[in-house]
């Protein structure tokens, strides 16, 4: 055995399975030991879910390996383990590639295979949404609309026909970025100083520019669920135009192809105290001949829409200066919390859900590769894996804002990332932060 090999290890998850005959717990437990045997793989600790449907294990597996140094891997006896449905197993399987752990099967299936397979021997109600979504490609095939218009577009007649006033604006949008050679955060910025809105009435970002510049459809283009059609309406580019934007845009990228997914402690409560807006993570790298690399927040109004100034914080001397304004003696001004918006999850949750179905469709079909799957994955897994912290820590253990604080200021060093940011939210209301000042508003 070398060093490499002798220096693995592993965590194992464990659910009693029903069947005939099932698969429980002792059974899990024998070929996960014979794995780790066969792979060379220390097993340094063990979860089991106490219930069927329970998932406190799974929650509490994540902390320990995001606690880990990189490396760990999490070893099942097969993929059912991870959940009844093959949606639930691939957002398990993929949460942890999100977080940089890899998933190895006792069964020694490879995990994309394992959920290739499930997902074409799934049940007949599945199978029937499937053949609906046939029936809508032969539609697109016609060239029927299906779905919303892009802006610029209105739906007639089951076809994309120009709107006046939006197709005005995109033809000045793709002439500001080719003609005169602005950026999209300035196109935005524009725009905004212009009055002209979205289509859902808020303002342009530049990531909502950006979409537009790369959206086919306004050379005539219609693309749905795997159907391409040229010349399937009026185009307000043309071909050459948009090839331009995509070449420039490629050109102008600076950033590497993938990048490591980072979590900001005081994501959803951080507010710039000059425009109100939300203040969001960002990362770069250090100065001069520093490798180190910086996290700090940023006006994501500024950043993404030109509506203010850049103004930015450090995340390390920030979350530091909300600590030290939660300790003081009896602490900032509480104010009202913000209620729940129980049914707003759950519409999110469906929502999520959906959107990884459609995932999981390309990967199956060969659209996407494994590599594919996970990098597009990534954010929508997470966030799931979010909401279900935030739900399983609300039902099993109700937090009073004033205990929150007390446990932050109380045991900061001795707390988890997921435990120091679930306290946050119960104990912070918001974050206001201005260039020479930090202002928390506890809840109450």
């Amino acid at each position: 055995m070398t060093a490499d090999e002798a220096a693995r290890t592993a965590v194992s998850y464990l659910r009693a399975l029903p069947g005939d005959p099932p698969l429980d717990l002792g059974v899990q437990r024998l070929a996960i030991a014979a794995a780790c045997r066969g792979e060379h793989l220390r097993e340094i600790g063990a979860f089991e879910e106490p219930a069927p449907d329970s998932n406190t294990a799974f929650l509490s597996l994540v902390d320990a390996v995001r606690r880990q140094p990189p490396g760990v891997e999490v070893i099942v006896a097969t993929a059912a383990v991870f959940g009844d449905r093959v949606r639930d197993r691939a957002r398990r399987i993929l949460q942890l590639a999100a977080l940089r752990v890899p998933v190895r099967l006792a069964d020694g299936r490879a995990p994309g295979d394992a959920l290739v397979s499930a997902w074409d021997e799934r049940g007949p109600d599945e199978r029937r949404r499937e053949r609906a979504r046939e029936g809508m490609r032969r539609r697109a095939l016609r060239g029927e609309v299906l779905g919303r218009a892009p802006y610029g577009y209105v739906v007639s007649d089951r076809q994309l026909v120009p709107e006046p006033r939006e197709a005005a604006t995109v033809k000045r949008l793709f002439s500001m970025y080719l003609d005169e050679n602005e950026g999209v955060r300035k196109i935005a910025r524009r725009l905004n100083e212009d009055g002209i809105l979205t289509r859902t009435g808020r303002p342009w970002t530049a990531g909502a520019v950006r979409n537009v510049l790369r959206n086919a459809a306004y050379t005539g283009l219609y693309r749905r669920l795997g159907v391409t059609v040229t010349r399937a309406h009026a185009a307000l580019i043309t071909q050459a135009q948009h090839a331009e934007v995509l070449r420039r845009m490629t050109s102008r990228r600076t950033a590497p192809a993938t990048q490591e997914r980072r979590e900001y402690l005081l994501s959803g409560l951080v507010r710039c105290g000059y425009c109100g807006g939300p203040m969001i993570g960002a990362r770069r790298p250090g100065e001069g001949t520093e490798i180190i690399e910086y996290s700090y927040y940023r006006c994501q109004a500024a950043t993404n829409e030109g509506r203010c100034a850049y103004h930015t914080r450090r995340a390390e001397a920030l979350e530091s200066e909300v600590l030290d304004e939660l300790s003081r003696a009896g602490g900032p001004s509480p104010v009202a919390a913000r209620p729940r918006r129980e049914s707003g999850h759950e519409a999110r949750r469906v929502a999520l859900d959906r959107t990884l179905d459609h995932m999981l469709e390309r990967r199956a079909t060969g659209q996407w590769t494994d590599a594919d799957l996970v990098r597009r994955a990534a954010p929508i897994v997470l966030e799931q894996l979010s909401l279900e912290a935030e739900a399983a820590q609300g039902e099993t253990d109700p937090v009073e804002p004033d205990d929150a604080r007390e446990r932050l200021v109380d045991a900061w060093d001795d707390l988890t990332f997921e435990e120091r940011r679930s306290l946050l939210h119960h104990a912070v209301a918001e974050i206001v932060v201005t260039d020479d000042a930090v202002r928390v508003a506890r809840r109450r």
